[in-house]
């Protein structure tokens, strides 16, 4: 693995020192073997600096026939430049989401995400292929804010097991227009190892062995305090599981306290509302009926004088636009009145 690594950094090392001019003509013809898919049908086709060559195009229904096979492999074993291979969604099939975590969890973000997911995304993490890009890093409020970016396995699924039967195997899937790009793993395009640009830069490290060996006494040294991070890292993993289902609940519950007071504000507090009414009502006045339905009282019972209910009810604060629901009725051989008043408690208005 350190090797490897030595061998890519070296020849990018190696690349920088050819002239840009004689860059650009000799690394920006390696084509790019692009797989549209659309859910239903899939494309394949070669993109390169003459433009883009269509191959032919598979159907969920119906095997890939040999010519289109044979094309496919011709393409993959072109040399110098075998092709990059691509598959390429239509537009918004990759979900994003811009998302905020403790900064604590930079530590191990990929496994944070895969354990929020079925929070952040209507899919759990072994559903989806995704990536994540760090947009922000937030000191104050200790946070660090990022694009989520996510693609259903259900969707690619059937186009991945159709380029199996042809051979290939994509490295990324992306956006249309290249954007979005998530890496598949290592795909067809493998063999580009075994291409002229590597062994030449193998040989250059051949020649230059001691500085190779210092080098890769370095890489072994950061290797070996990455395995040690990486165990204090999981050590913490556990803590950092509980903080966020800690996190979780406490969100919770101040989601529904919110809730809660935000409609004891609009519709009315049933106890303010029962105490309130309680204080008006007169001595000589009873209820038969109380009902308090958002946001409306409505008040059913006898009294000498339900006129002057209204002007009460219309003092207090916490009611608002009384009037009588029904005409007022004599109660025979009692000197009352029958009354039904509505009232609106709460906000008024009904508004936020």
């Amino acid at each position: 693995m350190i090797v490897s690594a030595f061998l890519d950094w070296w020849w990018r090392q190696m690349r920088g020192l050819v002239p840009r001019r004689l860059r650009l003509v000799r690394f920006s013809s390696r084509p790019v073997l692009v797989a549209l898919w659309d859910g239903a049908t899939l494309t394949l086709c070669v993109e390169g600096p003459g433009g883009r060559v269509t191959l032919g195009t598979l159907a969920t229904s119906a095997p890939p026939d040999d010519t289109l096979r044979a094309a496919c492999d011709a393409v993959l074993k072109a040399r110098p430049a075998p092709a990059a291979i691509v598959l390429r969604l239509g537009a918004g099939r990759i979900i994003r989401r811009a998302v905020s975590l403790p900064a604590a969890t930079e530590a191990d973000l990929g496994g944070a995400l895969a354990f929020e997911m079925d929070r952040l995304t209507p899919f759990a993490a072994d559903a989806v292929v995704y990536r994540y890009d760090i947009v922000r890093r937030d000191p104050e409020l200790n946070q660090i804010q990022l694009v989520l970016s996510v693609v259903p396995r259900a969707f690619i699924e059937p186009a991945l097991h159709m380029l199996a039967t042809l051979g290939v195997r994509p490295a990324w899937v992306e956006d249309t227009g290249g954007a979005g790009r998530i890496a598949l793993g290592a795909g067809r395009a493998g063999r580009w190892g075994r291409g002229p640009g590597v062994l030449r830069g193998a040989a250059l490290a051949g020649v230059l062995c001691l500085p190779v060996l210092a080098v890769a006494a370095l890489f072994s040294h950061q290797s070996a305090q990455q395995a040690r991070l990486a165990a204090r890292i999981a050590a913490l993993q556990p803590a950092l599981h509980q903080a966020m289902l800690l996190r979780r609940t406490v969100e919770d519950r101040q989601a529904g306290a919110t809730v809660i007071a935000r409609a004891r504000q609009q519709w009315g507090d049933p106890m303010a509302v029962l105490a309130a009414t309680t204080q008006v009502l007169p001595d000589n006045s009873f209820l038969t009926d109380l009902v308090l339905r958002q946001g409306q009282l409505i008040m059913i019972g006898q009294s000498p004088e339900p006129t002057a209910l209204i002007q009460a009810l219309s003092t207090n604060t916490l009611f608002h636009d009384p009037a009588f629901a029904a005409p007022v009725t004599r109660a025979q051989g009692q000197g009352a009145s029958a009354f039904s008043i509505r009232v609106d408690v709460g906000t008024k208005g009904g508004g936020p």
